[in-house]
């Protein structure tokens, strides 16, 4: 059997390259699919970039969405599997997506998805608490404008009441991302970490705080890192991507479903807030049930290896 081209990399040349990776091949695909976007959309981005910001217009918010696909393609998916290509011949081994695990470990990760939510709303709410002092006042207002902008559009992206467009944004927001970001930041950049740092708890959270960032919605950071974290040590654990890509999968799946619902008046739109609540027992308990399923995985995971 051939070597990998780049079997014989050093950990932080691997990093380097893939960093590298990452760049070009969003570069190259995010290029062509504006070549595309011409006789797709008959529309011109080299000439003019206005009509991204009309979020009012159906056909903006269509263009927006090959987009994001487009994104979600050229930054997550494509580079990590060219790097298990050229890492080690076989992209489905090197991201562990040849590995798939028993049906109570997804059983158990479902669960966690749900208990978690105390959690999460509360990170949510504390990180939206924040304030800068009044030196970095600038900082803050450049954040706040941002997340802003990021809610405009993600409230954009929801507002589909027809089954087609349901079946876009699950694509969109729910399937691509769970895949996409699982292969990059755990499957490609947390074992880079580990493999470099020899620390499989600085790369986890490092890799976490970088999928948090990511996002570009600073007033959400927090509880993103928290569940980057967890993902990270579901990975590790189990030694499947498949499981984090799963519980990815129910976190994002969850919001298009119950916002779709909702827009239908199937359901009330108080369901959109599920989970949310200031009672310090609820969320302490949702901090140690989560805990403890979590231990349950651990050990069930360790059991088969």
């Amino acid at each position: 059997m051939k070597r990998a081209l780049l079997m014989d990399l050093t950990p932080f040349t691997r990093l380097v390259f893939s960093v590298l990776l990452i760049i070009s091949s969003f570069l190259a695909v995010f290029l062509l699919g504006i070549l595309l976007a011409i006789p797709l959309f008959k529309v011109n981005l080299f000439n003019s970039l206005a009509i991204l910001d009309d979020y009012s217009d159906p056909s903006s918010i269509a263009l927006l969405k090959y987009l994001q696909i487009l994104q979600t393609f050229g930054l997550f998916i494509v580079p990590p599997l060219l790097a298990g290509y050229f890492f080690e011949r076989n992209s489905p081994s090197y991201l562990r997506i040849d590995r798939p695990s028993r049906p109570v470990i997804y059983l158990m990760t479902l669960v966690i998805m749900f208990v978690t939510l105390p959690l999460v709303n509360w990170m949510i709410s504390v990180n939206e608490g924040m304030h800068f002092p009044a030196i970095l006042k600038g900082i803050e207002t450049w954040m706040k404008s941002t997340e802003e902008e990021a809610a405009n559009l993600t409230t954009a992206f929801m507002n589909a009441d027809t089954f087609g467009g349901f079946t876009v944004n699950f694509i969109m927001i729910a399937v691509l991302p769970a895949i996409g970001e699982e292969f990059l930041f755990r499957g490609l950049l947390q074992r880079l970490f580990h493999e470099w740092i020899k620390n499989i708890n600085v790369a986890i959270f490092l890799s976490a705080f970088l999928f948090g960032a990511m996002h570009f919605q600073f007033y959400g950071i927090f509880p993103r890192m928290m569940l980057g974290v967890m993902f990270g040590y579901l990975f590790y654990w189990t030694g499947s991507l498949w499981i984090p890509i799963f519980a990815h999968f129910i976190n994002n799946a969850s919001a298009v479903i119950v916002s779709y619902l909702a827009q239908k008046g199937q359901i009330n739109d108080s369901w959109e807030n599920f989970g949310a609540t200031d009672n310090l027992l609820l969320i302490l308990g949702s901090t140690l049930f989560t805990g403890f399923v979590l231990y349950l995985i651990f050990r069930s995971a360790r059991q088969d290896r």
